[in-house]
């Protein structure tokens, strides 16, 4: 039997360690922890594949929970079962009732998991969409608030503005008009990009 990890986090914004700690706990090697920055939306995951791919039947994969898994209940559903199908046993931190095992289990004891399987499932699949509305939410009230969001304005010095100026309306070359702002090549072309992208 070998022993694989999954971690995932949302966004590279979010950090993993704890997850990775939880792994050290367990004894997996860190080879054999796969590290995810996506969201849990979709199970097109290229370290998710990969993994489907690699673990063969008396395997099993560690989650630290069900929401690392996935955060769409039906999909996440199909994943479970393809794994136990297949003789993969599962194992989360956080939600041992849903455990798998190689070994052969009782009926009613694999009815009660699925069920609490598919709550903890929907549970996951609200708690995304709460967080989009909520994002959505805070977008609109800041935007109502006049704050600017999204990428950040340009810091246009007066020279460069006068150069930009009288360059883009063919006054001057681009020559002169980047010796005018005081800049290097790159530095000017950057700045013109950056105040388009802003007007």
């Amino acid at each position: 039997m070998k022993r694989f990890g999954y971690i995932r986090v949302s966004s590279n914004d979010q950090n993993e360690d704890r997850q990775v700690e939880t792994m050290k706990k367990e004894g997996i090697d860190d080879r054999d922890v796969f590290v995810e920055k996506m969201s849990g939306q979709s199970f097109e995951r290229p370290k998710y594949q990969l993994l489907k791919q690699l673990v063969r039947e008396g395997d099993e994969i560690v989650f630290d929970s069900i929401t690392r898994m996935g955060r769409t209940m039906n999909e996440t559903l199909k994943e479970y079962e393809w794994f136990v199908e297949n003789g993969v046993s599962l194992k989360f931190i956080k939600e041992p009732m849903i455990n798998t095992s190689n070994e052969q289990e009782d009926i009613i004891k694999q009815a009660i998991q699925r069920v609490i399987l598919t709550v903890l499932a929907a549970f996951a699949e609200k708690e995304r969409i709460d967080i989009k509305i909520r994002q959505a939410e805070g977008i609109k009230a800041a935007k109502a608030k006049g704050k600017h969001l999204g990428r950040p304005k340009a810091v246009i010095t007066p020279e460069f503005e006068q150069a930009y100026k009288k360059w883009s309306m063919k006054e001057i070359s681009a020559v002169e008009a980047i010796k005018m702002a005081n800049m290097s090549k790159t530095t000017f072309y950057r700045k013109v990009k950056e105040l388009k992208e802003t007007i």
